[in-house]
């Protein structure tokens, strides 16, 4: 057997590797396709651009580096600013029925993260008859750098029409990959959920996909997965401030064609320093360069108004959807500024989502809903402190993550006939990595993120032993996600005589809860939370779908 497999793709030829997985299944590997043009130098910042055509067979047989950003593991700086690549990974390139596709989307904030396999190996969901693409796209400011001079036809969300970039490659490509272009499921976690859930709003990817799952999060949060236009424009001001640029406030043609000259690394160790304290747990807002509503209205406009009011009439309402949490998605804030967080957690206004709302914590009203927030979590008398840290995080789940995706499931059965399913990860095993990243290990639950280790091959991680709870969470894991993918229906032989149903009813959330011993469905526990949070926004009239 040949070791080198080759592809046709619309830009040329790419030659992949035949590999092994870790459970011993043979698959094709293709990384590090371009299907895009490389952001550098008057690129850096605008939409993408497809690449060229090549005539020499294009060598994919290697993982390449990532966009420059932090490892969401090491934490140490990497990559480079051309990598706009897209990877395959297929068993057979004509097989007798094309395979399903599933296209992940990575998470990180917008800001850290990639394709690479060091996290997102395809070994495992390759046990069943899928096949597995992932991408990078551009994170922090050179994705989401967003200008008003219509000029410099930069309004924002770069990074999110990579993405777009990138689906269409998917579509046109596949088939000569062994996929179905008919049959495209598109999955992420944290803001590659907030990102798939992005593109279910925006028409520009009707007919890209047909399905899509949504792991711990959504583009309804207001904490990172939308920022306020004023906000955007300090953050940049204060970004080219920190890098020299001395220029006039609103020039920004001028501090434009100073960050073109920045070097990448200088701009990604500023932009660490750009969200105050205050920005952060007083407005709301912890990442500066996000997703953000256009300025103005372009031929490639995505986002035109506020995320909740675009999913009311998305045409989206027309696929099924499956969302999932873990047990403590607020552990992705355990090393975040957690002593200036209970500094201002004194004062209980600052539970209160003040930046949803418009209002300040000097309003009595603000003290009034931050008692009622507070409550939930606290004991009387009991105050945010490091010796216990657990309500805090149970705190920061429900604003951030877990409150914002019961409103995404509200907005589904109210605005959409399609199926809405939703999954709770709770297994505890050594294949819980970001328990430890986020020094979490003391608690028994799964934490934001753990859940991704249980669907890829990580080279953090050894490989389960057969007779593991490890490799059973593994395999009824990859069963549901490649079962939906393949049918719409999570439904699988894994988890019988088990079965998962689609939500009908926000006011009694069931889930199908996974455990390291078992799964089953079960009234979802967050829920008495989540209807106090929702009855703030009720009683200050703010819509929430």
């Amino acid at each position: 057997m040949e070791k080198f497999e080759v592809a046709e793709t619309e830009y040329g030829e790419v030659q992949g590797i035949r590999k092994t997985s870790a459970l011993n299944t043979e698959y094709i590997s293709f990384q590090g396709i371009p299907y895009m043009k490389a952001p550098l130098g008057k690129l850096r910042f605008h939409d993408p651009q497809v690449p060229d055509k090549w005539s020499n067979v294009f060598d994919a047989a290697e993982d390449i580096p990532s966009y420059y950003t932090r490892n969401l593991v090491t934490f140490e700086f990497e990559g480079q600013e051309n990598a706009g690549i897209i990877n395959v990974f297929t068993k057979n390139l004509k097989p007798d029925n094309l395979y399903p596709v599933m296209v992940w989307i990575h998470g990180g904030g917008f800001r850290f993260g990639s394709s690479k396999t060091d996290i997102y190996g395809p070994d495992y969901l390759l046990e069943n008859d899928v096949i597995v693409v992932t991408f990078n796209y551009r994170l922090g400011v050179f994705g989401f750098l967003s200008l008003e001079d219509e000029s410099l036809n930069i309004p924002g969300n770069a990074g999110l029409k990579d993405q777009i970039l990138a689906l269409q490659w998917v579509k046109q490509n596949i088939r000569n990959f062994g996929g179905d272009p008919d049959n495209i499921t598109l999955f992420g976690e944290s803001a590659g959920a907030g990102s798939v859930h992005y593109l279910s709003l925006f028409e520009q990817t009707k007919g890209l996909f047909h399905r899509a799952i949504l792991m711990s999060g959504s583009s309804f949060s207001k904490r990172w997965a939308i920022v306020p236009r004023d906000m955007s424009r300090r953050f940049t001001d204060d970004l080219a401030r920190k890098l020299g640029w001395t220029g006039q406030f609103g020039d920004e043609r001028d501090l434009l064609e100073y960050l073109e000259g920045c070097s990448t690394h200088e701009i990604m160790e500023a932009i660490e320093t750009v969200v105050s304290n205050e920005d952060d747990f007083a407005k709301g807002v912890c990442n500066a360069f996000i997703p953000i509503i256009e300025p103005y209205k372009s031929s490639n406009c995505l986002i035109d108004r506020d995320p909740v009011e675009m999913a009311r009439d998305a045409w989206s309402k027309d696929i099924d959807m499956m969302f999932s949490i873990t047990a403590l998605e607020g552990s992705v804030r355990a090393r975040a500024k957690e002593e200036v967080a209970y500094y201002y957690l004194q004062n209980s206004a600052y539970f209160a989502p003040l930046a949803d709302l418009g209002i300040e914590h000097t309003d009595p009203i603000a003290q009034e809903y931050g008692e009622r927030i507070k409550n939930i979590y606290y004991k009387e008398h009991e105050k945010p402190c490091t010796e216990n840290q657990y309500p805090y995080l149970l705190y920061q789940s429900d604003s951030m993550l877990v409150h914002p995706i019961y409103c995404s499931i509200q907005s589904r059965l109210k605005y959409s006939n399609e199926k809405t399913f939703l999954l709770r990860f709770d297994a505890n095993g050594t294949h819980n990595l970001f328990k430890r990243v986020f020094k979490c290990s003391k608690y028994n639950v799964a934490v934001h993120g753990d859940d991704l280790f249980y669907l890829f091959k990580s080279e953090f991680l050894g490989v389960p032993p057969e007779d593991s709870k490890e490799i059973t969470v593994i395999r009824k894991m990859v069963g549901i996600f490649t079962s939906f993918a393949t049918t719409g229906d999570p439904n699988c032989e894994e988890i019988e005589p088990v079965k998962i149903n689609p939500q009908t009813n926000a006011d009694e959330l069931k889930c199908l809860q996974i455990t390291e011993d078992d799964v089953s469905e079960i009234d979802l526990p967050e829920l008495p939370r989540l209807k106090v949070w929702s009855s703030i926004y009720d009683d200050h009239d703010m819509p929430l779908y």
